[in-house]
């Protein structure tokens, strides 16, 4: 194992929760919502389905902040404190939908899913 990490990883193990909240979608308006978040305190875990982006944000953007990331769903809701708080920016529809039906196997009741994107307003009622 190496003795020596990069300063923009961080080493949490999988159940150790220190993330305030979580945001999946590193979309370019994603990327500015976490840096914002960081820069007002929050420790927020980034989560994109393509693991590459994360380990691209923490090496590039985010690093030298707080911001942790994550490489799966389950990694993502581990790294949550409680009650969980998940922001999603992805393209509205099918998309959240099915993040949606990811996530719910791993929430609890209290846990809190925003949607930050651009969902019609049916879609949101037949979620609820």
């Amino acid at each position: 194992a190496p003795t020596h990490t990069p300063p923009y990883t961080h080493t949490h193990t999988m159940a150790e929760p220190v993330a305030d909240i979580a945001l999946i979608g590193l979309a370019v308006m994603g990327q500015n919502i976490i840096l914002n978040m960081n820069d007002h305190g929050f420790v927020v875990c980034a989560y994109n389905r393509t693991a590459e982006k994360v380990d691209r944000f923490l090496a590039n953007e985010a690093k030298g902040t707080k911001i942790v990331g994550a490489h799966s769903i389950e990694e993502m809701v581990a790294k949550l404190k409680k009650p969980r708080r998940i922001m999603m920016l992805i393209k509205a529809g099918k998309a959240v939908d099915a993040t949606i039906d990811q996530l719910l196997p791993h929430l609890e009741k209290g846990d809190i899913v925003i949607d930050g994107g651009n969902s019609e307003y049916l879609d949101t009622i037949r979620r609820q």
